[in-house]
Parts: C-alpha cells; structure tokens; sequence
C-alpha cells in the first residue's frame, strides 16, 4: 500500500493548454521529462494498492468493462467519492501510472487531429460527465460505485447488467438522479437479471425505462419492501410490451 498521488490543478491546466504539442507523447510516449517541472506527484493521506490497474484490458468491449471496473475497485474502491471527484487523480492515472492502458483503449492507430479529442476527452476528467462517462479510469470506477451502491456485496452480477449495453449504463449510471436512488436502481437490475424480455431487444429495455420514468414520478422508492419494488417493476414491463 502506498499513498495515492495526483497532479496539481496548474499542472492539469498546462497539459489541457498543451494537447496538440503533446500529442506524440500521448501516441507513443511519455511524461517523466515533465514530471521534474511540475507539481506531479503530490501525495494524499488516502493509501491504495495500484497493482490491480497492471492488468487492465484495452480491447473494449462489454466483458472488458466489467473486468477493469472489478480491476479498478479492487485498487480504489476505498476513495471517498470527494476525493474521486478530484480531477488531478485521474490525470495522473491515465499520463503516469496507467498511460500504456490509456492509449490502447482509446488512441490506437488514431490520427493526430482525432487523438486531440480523444485526449481531451479520455485522459482528463473535467466536470460530472467527464469523471462518470469519459475519462479512461474514473469512468470504471464510477461503473463499480454505482454497481456497489445499488446491490451491496454483490458487484458482479450488477455490472454485468449495468454494462450489457450502452442504453442500460446510460439509465443506471450517467443519469445521476435515478444512480442516487439506490432502491429504485436495484429493483431495475433485478427485472434486467429475471427478464429475457428485457435483455433480448435494446428497445425493449428503452421502452421500459420510458414507464418507469413515466409511472415512478412521485413514487417514494425508499418507504417500499423490495417485493412491492418488484411488482411495480413487472408492471411497468408489462405496460411496455412484455408478455404475460
């Protein structure tokens, strides 16, 4: 265990200003001449084990993301969401510690006026939506907190369900309001787990989310017993198509 480090919020800004000049660093190689010039390694009280995030697989994919969201926790599943809401974490991550991983997830064979964007886009991780949705790391562990917060104890089949398909992240992960539900949430992924329905058609699964979202309004998920959650569940997929 050794104390987590990150990069300084000048730092951070300077590399943001700088991603076409360092463009061939991002590409093909690395950061450590600048690291003696900068505030890079700065320590935090917090402690982690990064040797999880070594075995990172860039192919992409489904069962990827669920792995190296596992792999991610593993290493940071500790962090305090205050301290994941800090960006120069993340930057330091995906330009020092988990740069190789980086770049073949999200730069392989991409052009250089292409991997500006992806630079930006992936190897910081400015406001809500780049910390949950984009940034190469924070992104698996965002998947792994919600997946934690919703079903305690039982990471797996959560982020399997969570992750099967762009619309479900999408409902269960970057809308933020319905993440924070934790009941709410729960009882979804259990329907998507039970329903072959459900799994069998994106459509499907949006249809649903539409009666949910329709029929749920003004529904205090918290005062109900799991069963009652998964009546209204069924329910609302039956109004949406799914057979009796």
């Amino acid at each position: 265990m050794k104390r987590l480090k990150y990069v300084s919020l000048q730092t951070v800004d300077g590399l943001r200003d700088n991603i076409a000049e360092n463009v061939q660093r991002y590409k093909f190689g690395d950061f450590q001449d600048l690291m003696s010039e900068g505030d890079w390694s700065i320590e935090l009280e917090f402690e982690a084990d990064l040797a999880p995030l070594a075995e990172l697989d860039p192919s992409g994919g489904p069962e990827a993301e669920i792995q190296n969201s596992k792999k991610v926790w593993a290493a940071l599943g500790r962090l305090p969401p205050a301290l994941a809401y800090e960006e120069g974490i993340w930057v330091r991550l995906t330009h020092v510690d988990c740069l190789e991983f980086s770049r073949q997830r999200w730069l392989k064979e991409a052009e250089d006026t292409k991997a500006e964007n992806l630079v930006r886009r992936h190897f910081f991780a400015e406001g809500l939506n780049g910390r949950r949705d984009d940034n190469a790391l924070s992104r698996l562990w965002w998947n792994a907190y919600i997946a934690n917060k919703v079903a305690p104890h039982t990471l797996v089949n959560p982020l399997e369900t969570m992750l099967r398909s762009a619309d479900t992240r999408s409902n269960l992960v970057e809308r933020s309001r319905l993440a924070s539900r934790a009941q709410l949430s729960a009882g979804i992924l259990r329907l998507v787990q039970s329903s072959e329905w459900l799994r069998e058609h994106e459509q499907n699964f949006r249809q649903f989310m539409i009666v949910v979202n329709r029929m749920g309004g003004g529904i205090v998920f918290e005062a109900l017993a799991s069963a009652d959650i998964d009546r209204f569940m069924v329910d609302c997929a039956r109004r949406a198509g799914m057979p009796t």
